[in-house]
């Protein structure tokens, strides 16, 4: 792992592509803006679990295709109408775009 250190407005570069400031510092809490490419998925770690999780539970699905074509994928393996673990973390996440 490489670590680095950054006061507020500096910029870490992943790549060509990838722009990492330091937006803000409050206390023990840092404020990370990243600009990356629409093509590249940045997520908190615990909804990139969540989501692959997702997908794992998706891929060995052996229940009724119909309900699962239908939307009521939920219901279908006795979810009730609780939206999927990865829909309800990212509900909770405050996003913000900012453009130039």
């Amino acid at each position: 792992m490489l670590v680095l250190s950054r006061q507020r407005d500096e910029t870490i570069m992943i790549g060509d592509d990838i722009e990492l400031t330091i937006v803000d510092i409050r206390g023990d809490k840092v404020r990370i803006g990243i600009s990356a490419p629409s093509s590249v998925s940045v997520h908190r770690k615990e909804v990139y679990e969540a989501i692959r999780q997702e997908n794992e539970q998706a891929a060995t699905f052996r229940g009724d295709l119909e309900a699962f074509r239908s939307g009521a994928f939920p219901r279908a393996i006795g979810g009730g109408t609780v939206p999927p673990a990865a829909a309800r973390l990212a509900a909770r996440t405050e996003t913000r775009r900012v453009t130039a």
